[in-house]
This record gives C-alpha cells, sequence and structure tokens, in this order.
C-alpha cells in the first residue's frame, strides 16, 4: 500500500495472500490476512444488508418515494462517527482488542435493527450498527501496519477483497433470507456471526507491539495536521469522496427501481444483483498487483472511465434486465478499482500513522456516500431513476476531470512521499 507504513516491519512476508509478519511481540507469529479479510467482510456487510430491502421496509414503515433511501444514510453517518473514533485509537491501543470488541457490539445493534419499530427508531440503531462497522477498516489497517512494504498492497488487496466479497454476499444473502422469512431475521443471524467472530478473533488474531500513549484528541488533531500536510491524502480524499457518492446514488435507489415497472422484481431477485459485485473483487485483485507495479496512473483512468461509461449506459437504455445486471458490474468494478487505487497511494504518507491516515481518507469517502444517498433519495422522489442517472454521469465525471487536472503534481507529490519512506 505505500512505503511510508513500514513502521514495525519485522521479516519478509509469508505468502501475502495468506498472512503476513507482524512485530513487536513475537516475530515468530503470523498475522493471518485471511481472517481478517473474513472480519472486514462480515463488518462491512452490516452497512450492506439493507439495501436489496429498502422497497419491503419502505412498506412494512409506510414511507414514501425515496424516504427509504435515509436509512442507508443513517448507517453511513454512524460510520463516519466510527471512522472519527474508533479506526485512530487502532494507532494507540492494541488493534485486536478493538476488532474483537467492535464486532461485539455490532452484534447488539445487529439485534437492535432486528427489533426496531418506526422510522426514527430504526435510523439510531443503523447508526450504532454503522459505527461499529468501521471494524472492517480497522482489520485494513491491521494488515497494512504489519505487510512488508514489497508486498503491503498485495496484503491489503487479500482483505480488501474479503471485505468487498461481504459487500457481495450481504446482498445477496439478505435478499434471500428476506424473502424466504422477514427482514428482521437477516440482522438476528448477522449477530450471532458477528458474537462467533469476535471470538474467533480474540482467539486467533495476534496482538500488536506497544504504541505511544495518544489522547484521542491528540490523535484527532494529529489527523486533521497530517491531512492539512500531506496534496496526495487530500487530491485521493477528494476523489474518493466523489466516486463512493456516485456509487452510494446507485445502490440507495436501485431496489426501488428494479421493483417498479418495466422490471417489477423480488426482494429476493434484487438481492441476487450483489452477485455482480463479484466483478469488484476480480477488480481489487488485479488493480493490487498493478499498484505493486507502479502503474497507478493506468488504474485510475481505467476505473474512473468506467464509473462514467456504466453510468451513461443506465441513463440510456432502461428497458433491459440484462444491460443492467452487466453495468451494475462495471459500476462496481470501476468503484472497487478506484477505492484500492486511493489506498495504495495514501500509505505512502504518514509513517506510522496507519489508522489517522485511513481516518482522514475514510471520512471523507463515506461524507460522499451519505451526500450521494440523501441526493439519490430526493432525486428519485422528484424524477425516478432517470434523473438519478443522470446526476451519476455528472458525479462519475467530476473526479476524472480533477484528476487529470492535477495528475502531473500528483507525480510530484507521489515522489516526494517515497523519498520521506
Amino acid at each position: 500500500m505505500g512505503a511510508c507504513l513500514a513502521h514495525n516491519q519485522s521479516g519478509q512476508a509469508n505468502r501475502a495472500g495468506s498472512s503476513v509478519s507482524i512485530s513487536g511481540i513475537n516475530n515468530t507469529r503470523k498475522v493471518p490476512t485471511r481472517l481478517l479479510a473474513i472480519i472486514a467482510g462480515t463488518a462491512v456487510a452490516n452497512l450492506y444488508y439493507l439495501q436489496p430491502l429498502l422497497r419491503v421496509v419502505s412498506i412494512g414503515l409506510h414511507l414514501h418515494g425515496g424516504e427509504a433511501g435515509f436509512l442507508v444514510s443513517a448507517s453511513q453517518a454512524g460510520f463516519v462517527v466510527g471512522l472519527g473514533t474508533l479506526l485512530p485509537i487502532g494507532d494507540r491501543l492494541d488493534r485486536r482488542k478493538l476488532i474483537a470488541l467492535s464486532l461485539g457490539l455490532a452484534a447488539v445493534f445487529d439485534l437492535w435493527v432486528s427489533a426496531a419499530h418506526g422510522l426514527l427508531q430504526l435510523m439510531l440503531a443503523l447508526a450504532g450498527l454503522g459505527a461499529f462497522a468501521v471494524v472492517a477498516q480497522i482489520a485494513v489497517t491491521y494488515a497494512a501496519a504489519a505487510a512488508p512494504a514489497e508486498s503491503r498492497s498485495r496484503a491489503v488487496a487479500t482483505v480488501m477483497s474479503g471485505l468487498l466479497a461481504g459487500i457481495v454476499l450481504a446482498r445477496t444473502y439478505s435478499g434471500a433470507v428476506a424473502g424466504a422469512t422477514s427482514y428482521r431475521v437477516v440482522f438476528v443471524i448477522a449477530a450471532i456471526a458477528g458474537v462467533a467472530l469476535a471470538l474467533v478473533t480474540w482467539w486467533r488474531l495476534p496482538p500488536e507491539g506497544e504504541k505511544p500513549e495518544l489522547r484521542l484528541m491528540k490523535i484527532l488533531s494529529t489527523s486533521i495536521e497530517l491531512f492539512k500536510g500531506e496534496p496526495l491524502l487530500q487530491l485521493r480524499s477528494l476523489l474518493g469522496m466523489l466516486v463512493f457518492a456516485s456509487f452510494s446514488m446507485f445502490w440507495t435507489t436501485m431496489a426501488l427501481a428494479l421493483s417498479s415497472p418495466p422490471y417489477r422484481l423480488s426482494t429476493g431477485a434484487i438481492g441476487l444483483f450483489g452477485f455482480a459485485g463479484l466483478a469488484g473483487v476480480i477488480a481489487a485483485r488485479t488493480v493490487g498487483r498493478l499498484a505493486d507495479q507502479g502503474r497507478t496512473r493506468l488504474t485510475t483512468v481505467v476505473s474512473f472511465s468506467v464509473i462514467v461509461l456504466s453510468w451513461l449506459g443506465l441513463l440510456l437504455d432502461r428497458n433491459s434486465l440484462w444491460v443492467f445486471v452487466v453495468l451494475t458490474a462495471t459500476l462496481d468494478a470501476g468503484l472497487q478499482g478506484a477505492q484500492l487505487t486511493n489506498q495504495s497511494l495514501i500509505y505512502r504518507v504518514g509513517r506510522g500513522s496507519q489508522g489517522r491516515v485511513t481516518m482522514a481518507y475514510m471520512v471523507n469517502y463515506f461524507l460522499g456516500g451519505v451526500l450521494g444517498s440523501l441526493l439519490a433519495s430526493l432525486l428519485f422522489t422528484a424524477g425516478g431513476f432517470v434523473l438519478v442517472s443522470g446526476a451519476g454521469v455528472v458525479a462519475g465525471l467530476l473526479p476524472l476531470v480533477i484528476w487529470l487536472g492535477l495528475a502531473g503534481r500528483e507525480r510530484r507529490w507521489i515522489s516526494e512521499a517515497d523519498s520521506v519512506g
């Protein structure tokens, strides 16, 4: 992910796709990146269970138009809060303890979501669930801190693949379970899985080494200072914000569009669209290899272009279900390619501050998600999915235009970051 993260390195990576070395406590132990991938996937799934269920929840709560999209905004807003609190604490505390505790507390909020009645109560429960879903990013920073520089992108790509698989399977699983039973059962099962994984994490994940004593406010202030002083981090955070805003616009209204004419799909069928996200998993592994080779300019152009073309296709063809499926896959692949490219670059800055670098980036990223879902809800109510698609084309173009204008400067910023590292 970047040369500046080799703060606690010792030894070489042992098959970066399955485990990497960790230092500080016991140099002979290995960090199981596959376990971290499972943790990331399970945690992030909590943010995505609801997306194919918006129509069902909307009917149950007697919502109108795109109002159900505000539930997505609530979970994303909670995630932003978690990023601003839990994630930077990982630079101070042992991330193994933080991951296990967060998984357990997420399970509590899963149960609250399953029992919630009324829009406000459900929004509060989803916000709390979103806050502890940030453990997915803590797992990513754990891998980034442990991996040697030469294999960091591949190690993080492994964890990111698990995260992406969690997104894919979350939508398919929730659609299938809700179609057969109730959307409440979806979250009860998720709670049970979360508790089980918390216990496995405590047992299997090695503890990290000693870390500097920092107060939370000190961590937050240094995060702001770090962000202000790193133009590379600023640029990639802005690009990530815009890309995820575009992506959230799609998934916030996709279920509402597919359950309406001309498609009229059931909840279970909509959940199957999650499998289109497998394209994102493939894209992440490919981009990880290219990033290790220093080809981030290529992955940037291709990823952003795919996003724009996907939205354009959705705008022009509104009748073919198969076209919708293909464009869902390409949009997901474009987003994940852009995300991994961004992460491969931001970790070149901030030696020993992986949590704070990730926090600065992901706060902007999910703020984009909150804004995108809010905007999509309003646009869908006003003009349906056609209006959302038109806005999606504009939202997809913005990051590409901004990057093209600053590509020369970014090359210099990358060189400066590498020279410091």
